[in-house]
């Protein structure tokens, strides 16, 4: 059980220069959650990627405790539909190492909505679902303060009560009485940011493109072994890690993928990312994305779009860890079926062939 040492200096809030608050959600008044704030050291300057004075390879990070503790503490409580640590996971046999899970109580309706459920007009359990915020600061080293309400521009950090894996959570961005739908520049840089201060390897970060999504949202979880996807080899299409960013093809992999790393110019990155998935929306192509090995890598799953299936597969079924709800499925489950699976969501040739000229075309203009 991971334990988080509470700060004792109840002024730290009045102390912290925090990013202006604005009117809450009816559901956010007069709660207060731990918060953590992000140092104003980011990843937007020349230093080699990952190169934060707040993080050292070896040292115990304080984000990633502070999540673990909350998670757990909500495992205890009883608050999740199951308990995903019991559940029975598998590598399937063959060359891809796909890995499969039983979880008769798996549920994809894993986020409550306001209108249709009453947790969020209850502040006790509402309480419970949320466990912390992450939010920037213009303090230099990051810093956790216990209890604060949630400032605007932040994360809003929520259990999945049906966890796919150990850590499970919803992150929410949080913006006055705003809905993002569309994914942006600046929440996927503090995605990313919070996987490299999580500086955990076995966390993973996840992010599914859905037409008809009603609001943006990352997952995250840990796994405790690679995915397919990660062991997978690669062949480089644009840049160079000695510049400052790489884009490269996943080979031998059945579901379309593009790998891309930076370890300088982080921002920018991002910015090509986001202008990327612009265009992929252009061009009715779903996508997904995972970020791992602590937000130095990000894959792009790229998917064709039907109109009555739309985005059929998870980001990490695409990365090759899929679900079952029966046995029967679960034990008849085989690489050749998973393959089948993968595949047959991919874009065809033409269309890959002409997203990586894309994302060649796009990553230029943002070169040096």
């Amino acid at each position: 059980m991971v334990r988080l040492k509470q700060l004792e200096d109840d002024n730290l809030l009045a102390k912290s220069e925090m990013p202006k608050q604005s009117k809450f959600p009816q559901f956010l008044e007069g709660i207060k959650i731990p918060l953590y704030c992000f140092g104003s050291q980011s990843l937007m300057g020349r230093e080699p990627f990952g190169e934060l004075p707040c993080i050292s390879e070896d040292e115990e990070s304080i984000l990633d405790t502070l999540l673990l503790a909350q998670w757990e503490d909500r495992a205890m409580k009883g608050i999740f539909r199951y308990d995903v640590t019991a559940s029975e996971i598998k590598a399937i046999e063959g060359r891809k190492k796909f890995l499969a899970q039983l979880n008769e109580g798996w549920n994809l309706d894993h986020f409550p909505k306001p209108e249709e459920n009453k947790t969020f007009h209850q502040e006790d359990v509402f309480r419970d679902e949320l466990l912390f915020c992450i939010a920037s600061s213009e303090k230099a080293n990051p810093e956790l303060i216990p209890s604060a309400a949630v400032p605007d521009h932040a994360f809003l950090v929520f259990i999945n009560a049906s966890p796919v894996e150990y850590g499970h959570v919803l992150l929410v961005p949080h913006h006055s009485n705003s809905v993002y739908q569309f994914l942006d520049a600046s929440f996927l840089e503090m995605a990313v940011r919070l996987a490299v201060e999580i500086n955990n390897c076995c966390f993973r970060l996840f992010y599914d493109s859905l037409p008809d999504a009603s609001h943006l949202h990352f997952q995250a979880c840990y796994f405790p072994n690679p995915l397919a996807v990660e062991l997978m080899p690669v062949d480089t299409i644009f840049g160079d890690l000695r510049t400052w960013m790489r884009i490269s093809v996943v080979t031998d992999y059945p579901i379309k993928t593009l790998l891309l790393e930076s370890n300088q110019k982080f921002k920018m990155m991002m910015e090509v990312l986001v202008k990327i998935c612009s265009f992929l929306q252009e061009m009715s192509i779903s996508y997904n994305l995972l970020i791992s090995d602590c937000g130095k890598k990000i894959f792009l799953f790229l998917q064709q779009q039907k109109s009555k299936d739309p985005c059929s597969l998870s980001a990490w079924e695409c990365g090759g860890y899929f679900l079952f709800k029966s046995r029967s499925e679960f034990d008849q489950a085989t690489e050749r079926t998973m393959l089948k699976r993968l595949s047959i969501v991919s874009i065809d040739d033409d269309s890959f062939k002409a997203v990586k000229l894309l994302c060649c075309s796009t990553a230029s203009k943002f070169g040096i």
